[in-house]
């Protein structure tokens, strides 16, 4: 086995958006194709979809010119005389003019059904039979030709399945955000229409096949629930939280892990209307933990327009993050807001007992908040004539100044 099919084997969807599923022991699996015909030729290939258009095309021409000739004998039209080489059929004329074997007949019938117009081959009014063939060739060949045009049409104008506009970064990064970390990615839209309704849904998918009878699938919660606008390039992000199937995951179990995050990109077309899809997977060795997209988005002055630095697209940078499970990390910081608070309840106390009166000669109040000290009523009172209030740094300040004016 070649690395490049190792690869393709490893994962359920490319990076491409190829899915890698093969579905076998089906039973009448024809039957359930042939059941939604016109999805089979919508979906299958294009020369399978030309094949049975030219196919029904030619096998109608066929049947068709069959049952001219059959008109034509009955009528007794392919018979003469010969010596006189006159027709020794019933009517007056033949049904059908010019033809007189299956190679005439086929191109009579090539004529009805593509309306060409008649040359030297047409039918006649001496045959009601052969009226009604004729109307019967028209209306199957205009449904023939509307179901390809239809079928066509729903080719050309549906999603791609592997959409080249809409680039997803190649990797996946984990670091914090606001202290929680997250799950990031990038991803673009370098189309010049811009999609309506974006949308991206990402799935976590345990691979322990062999093990398991059924394969869990955890869905990741996005910010903004997964509703994105693309006209500038989006990082998407999911908090590893108690609800993330990632939260008891560190930066070495990350490494060990088996399982693979598809992604979905979902929107509507402006032009078309129709829905397209688009999807990636990451592996676990495909997320890297401690670093974070640089930015890309720039203004450029000279070309007075915001710019976007393609090449940087998938371009990380480190970033300090703790190598723990998210779930570690919750409890490491539950753990230490006690402490926290503790030190902030014995500063508060401290500065309460600061504020509160100082025992002294002038029966002072100390605030220490506004830097004033002021003398009370007791002391008011005293010295009537010598009140003042005072404003000062320090309570040694305030002695001396105390002492050169009240004694």
């Amino acid at each position: 086995m070649t690395p490049r099919k190792a690869r393709k084997a490893s994962r359920i969807y490319g990076k491409n958006g190829e899915k890698n599923i093969t579905h076998k022991n089906i039973s009448q699996r024809s039957v359930k194709f042939f059941k939604d015909f016109a999805t089979t030729l919508i979906e299958g290939r294009w020369r399978y979809t030309l094949a049975v258009f030219t196919a029904s095309f030619v096998g109608s021409w066929a049947i068709f010119a069959g049952l001219w000739q059959l008109i034509a004998h009955a009528h007794g039209d392919l018979e003469f005389d010969a010596e006189t080489g006159e027709r020794l059929g019933d009517g007056k004329t033949a049904c059908t003019r010019g033809a007189y074997d299956f190679a005439g007949f086929f191109l009579l019938s090539v004529e009805t059904q593509v309306t060409t117009g008649y040359g030297e081959k047409y039918p006649n009014e001496e045959c009601p039979e052969a009226i009604f063939l004729l109307m019967l060739q028209l209306v199957i060949g205009v449904v023939i030709e509307g179901a390809m045009v239809g079928v066509i049409y729903a080719k050309l104008t549906r999603p791609p399945r592997h959409s080249g506009d809409r680039i997803f970064s190649r990797n996946c990064v984990i670091c914090t955000r606001d202290g929680v970390l997250c799950l990031l990615f990038r991803i673009s839209n370098y189309a010049q229409h811009q999609e309506i309704s974006s949308r991206v849904e990402m799935n976590l998918c345990e691979r322990n096949f062999e093990c398991r009878e059924e394969s869990p699938n955890h869905k990741l919660e996005l910010e903004n629930d997964g509703k994105i606008a693309l006209y500038l390039p989006q990082i998407v992000c999911h908090q590893i939280t108690k609800d993330s199937p990632l939260y008891d995951y560190s930066a070495a179990d990350i490494l060990q892990a088996n399982f693979e995050i598809i992604v979905t990109l979902t929107g509507n077309s402006k032009s078309t209307g129709q829905t397209t899809q688009s999807r990636t997977s990451y592996l676990p060795n495909e997320i890297l933990w401690g670093f974070r997209f640089i930015n890309i988005i720039s203004y450029d002055s000279q070309l007075e327009s915001y710019t976007v630095d393609t090449k940087n697209f998938n371009t990380v940078k480190y970033v300090d993050t703790p190598l723990c499970s998210a779930r570690r990390l919750d409890h490491m910081i539950s753990i230490s807001e006690p402490v926290e608070n503790l030190q902030l309840c014995k500063r508060k106390q401290n500065q309460k007992q600061i504020r509160e009166p100082i025992n002294s000669n002038y029966n002072l109040h100390l605030n220490m908040q506004v830097g004033e000290i002021i003398l009370t009523d007791d002391v008011e009172k005293k010295f009537d004539k010598h009140f003042m209030r005072f404003k000062t740094q320090s309570l040694e300040e305030f002695t001396e100044a105390s002492d050169s004016k009240l004694f």
